[in-house]
Protein backbone atom coordinates (compact mmCIF):
# COMPACT_ATOMS: atom_id res chain seq x y z
CA UNK A 1 0.00 0.00 0.00
CA UNK A 2 2.84 2.65 0.79
CA UNK A 3 4.05 1.78 -2.47
CA UNK A 4 1.04 3.80 -3.98
CA UNK A 5 2.21 7.45 -2.45
CA UNK A 6 4.66 9.32 -4.00
CA UNK A 7 6.86 10.18 -1.12
CA UNK A 8 8.39 13.22 -2.67
CA UNK A 9 5.44 14.87 -3.28
CA UNK A 10 3.81 13.99 -0.08
CA UNK A 11 3.96 16.54 2.49
CA UNK A 12 1.20 16.23 5.08
CA UNK A 13 0.21 11.82 5.60
CA UNK A 14 -2.38 11.18 7.81
CA UNK A 15 -3.21 7.27 8.66
CA UNK A 16 -6.66 6.43 9.97
CA UNK A 17 -7.45 4.06 12.14
CA UNK A 18 -3.66 2.42 12.73
CA UNK A 19 -5.35 0.13 14.95
CA UNK A 20 -1.63 -2.08 16.65
CA UNK A 21 0.61 -0.10 13.83
CA UNK A 22 0.65 -2.86 10.88
CA UNK A 23 1.21 -0.54 7.89
CA UNK A 24 2.32 2.37 10.76
CA UNK A 25 5.30 0.52 11.02
CA UNK A 26 5.55 0.62 7.20
CA UNK A 27 4.90 4.32 6.29
CA UNK A 28 7.18 5.36 9.75
CA UNK A 29 9.94 3.84 7.23
CA UNK A 30 9.33 6.34 4.64
CA UNK A 31 8.58 9.67 6.39
CA UNK A 32 11.03 11.92 6.32
CA UNK A 33 11.51 15.65 7.85
CA UNK A 34 9.61 17.12 4.71
CA UNK A 35 6.41 14.84 5.80
CA UNK A 36 4.11 15.70 8.58
CA UNK A 37 2.45 12.54 9.64
CA UNK A 38 -0.35 12.10 12.29
CA UNK A 39 -2.76 9.25 12.61
CA UNK A 40 -6.21 9.14 13.74
CA UNK A 41 -7.44 6.42 16.08
CA UNK A 42 -11.13 6.28 17.49
CA UNK A 43 -10.17 3.07 20.61
CA UNK A 44 -8.37 3.46 23.24
CA UNK A 45 -7.02 0.36 23.64
CA UNK A 46 -5.59 1.17 19.71
CA UNK A 47 -4.23 4.58 21.57
CA UNK A 48 -2.75 3.15 24.62
CA UNK A 49 -0.90 0.39 22.24
CA UNK A 50 0.46 3.33 19.46
CA UNK A 51 1.64 5.22 22.15
CA UNK A 52 3.68 2.18 23.99
CA UNK A 53 4.89 0.89 19.97
CA UNK A 54 5.36 4.57 18.67
CA UNK A 55 6.10 7.24 21.43
CA UNK A 56 7.00 10.17 19.08
CA UNK A 57 3.70 9.05 17.12
CA UNK A 58 1.37 12.16 17.07
CA UNK A 59 -2.06 10.29 17.15
CA UNK A 60 -5.67 11.74 18.05
CA UNK A 61 -8.59 10.31 19.68
CA UNK A 62 -11.03 11.48 17.68
CA UNK A 63 -13.04 10.17 14.69
CA UNK A 64 -12.13 10.43 11.19
CA UNK A 65 -15.13 12.25 10.43
CA UNK A 66 -13.77 15.21 11.82
CA UNK A 67 -10.56 15.33 9.85
CA UNK A 68 -11.33 19.24 9.29
CA UNK A 69 -10.90 20.05 12.58
CA UNK A 70 -8.25 17.55 13.59
CA UNK A 71 -6.15 19.60 10.68
CA UNK A 72 -7.06 22.66 12.35
CA UNK A 73 -6.19 21.48 15.49
CA UNK A 74 -2.56 19.97 13.78
CA UNK A 75 -2.21 23.17 12.25
CA UNK A 76 -2.21 22.31 8.50
CA UNK A 77 -4.38 23.44 5.79
CA UNK A 78 -5.06 20.24 3.87
CA UNK A 79 -4.07 16.21 3.48
CA UNK A 80 -1.71 15.01 0.54
CA UNK A 81 -2.14 11.10 1.32
CA UNK A 82 -4.68 9.16 3.59
CA UNK A 83 -3.95 5.86 4.34
CA UNK A 84 -6.50 3.41 5.63
CA UNK A 85 -6.81 0.83 7.72
CA UNK A 86 -10.67 1.20 9.12
CA UNK A 87 -13.78 -1.62 8.29
CA UNK A 88 -14.97 0.35 5.83
CA UNK A 89 -17.03 -3.02 4.44
CA UNK A 90 -18.59 -3.13 7.65
CA UNK A 91 -19.23 0.74 8.12
CA UNK A 92 -22.87 1.45 7.06
CA UNK A 93 -23.47 3.72 4.07
CA UNK A 94 -24.29 6.99 5.91
CA UNK A 95 -20.97 6.64 7.53
CA UNK A 96 -19.24 5.31 4.82
CA UNK A 97 -19.99 8.83 2.80
CA UNK A 98 -19.73 11.06 5.70
CA UNK A 99 -16.25 9.50 6.19
CA UNK A 100 -15.38 9.79 2.38
CA UNK A 101 -17.19 13.52 2.51
CA UNK A 102 -15.59 14.91 5.22
CA UNK A 103 -12.20 13.44 3.70
CA UNK A 104 -12.50 15.20 0.10
CA UNK A 105 -12.92 18.44 1.88
CA UNK A 106 -9.33 18.39 3.38
CA UNK A 107 -7.60 16.26 0.46
CA UNK A 108 -4.87 18.64 -2.06
CA UNK A 109 -5.25 18.56 -5.64
CA UNK A 110 -3.16 15.29 -6.50
CA UNK A 111 -3.91 13.94 -3.01
CA UNK A 112 -4.04 10.11 -2.62
CA UNK A 113 -6.13 7.65 -0.82
CA UNK A 114 -5.50 4.34 -0.03
CA UNK A 115 -6.96 1.38 1.69
CA UNK A 116 -7.73 -2.01 1.99
CA UNK A 117 -10.53 -5.16 1.82
CA UNK A 118 -10.11 -8.55 2.59
CA UNK A 119 -11.19 -10.87 -0.78
CA UNK A 120 -13.83 -12.84 1.31
CA UNK A 121 -15.74 -9.67 2.05
CA UNK A 122 -16.14 -7.95 -1.24
CA UNK A 123 -19.20 -9.64 -2.37
CA UNK A 124 -20.67 -8.08 0.86
CA UNK A 125 -23.23 -5.67 0.51
CA UNK A 126 -21.52 -3.01 2.57
CA UNK A 127 -18.62 -3.52 -0.11
CA UNK A 128 -19.86 -2.92 -2.49
CA UNK A 129 -21.61 0.33 -2.01
CA UNK A 130 -17.78 1.12 -0.61
CA UNK A 131 -16.43 0.69 -4.08
CA UNK A 132 -19.09 2.43 -5.87
CA UNK A 133 -18.94 5.04 -3.15
CA UNK A 134 -15.05 5.34 -4.16
CA UNK A 135 -15.74 5.43 -7.87
CA UNK A 136 -18.57 8.48 -7.25
CA UNK A 137 -15.93 10.57 -5.50
CA UNK A 138 -12.50 10.12 -6.81
CA UNK A 139 -11.09 11.29 -10.42
CA UNK A 140 -9.01 7.81 -10.49
CA UNK A 141 -9.70 4.54 -8.75
CA UNK A 142 -7.51 1.33 -8.76
CA UNK A 143 -7.52 -1.87 -7.30
CA UNK A 144 -5.14 -3.97 -6.77
CA UNK A 145 -4.44 -7.40 -7.26
CA UNK A 146 -4.77 -10.05 -4.47
CA UNK A 147 -2.32 -9.45 -2.12
CA UNK A 148 -2.15 -13.65 -1.21
CA UNK A 149 1.00 -13.01 1.84
CA UNK A 150 -1.81 -11.16 3.30
CA UNK A 151 -3.56 -13.29 6.01
CA UNK A 152 -6.05 -13.16 5.61
CA UNK A 153 -5.97 -12.37 1.51
CA UNK A 154 -6.57 -8.83 0.61
CA UNK A 155 -6.99 -6.42 -2.59
CA UNK A 156 -6.03 -2.50 -1.85
CA UNK A 157 -8.01 0.61 -3.33
CA UNK A 158 -5.61 3.72 -4.48
CA UNK A 159 -7.67 6.56 -5.00
CA UNK A 160 -6.76 10.06 -6.52
CA UNK A 161 -7.85 13.34 -6.61
CA UNK A 162 -6.84 15.13 -9.72
CA UNK A 163 -4.57 18.04 -9.92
Amino acid sequence: MVDEIDWLRARVVVEYGPGTGAITKHILKRVADQHDFFAVEINDEMIAMLADRFPDLTVYHDSATRIEAICQQHGVDGIDVVVSGLPWTVFGEQLQKELIESMLSVLRPGAVFVTFAYLQGLRLKGARRFRQLLEDSFDEVRISKPVWRNLPPAVFYTCRVNE
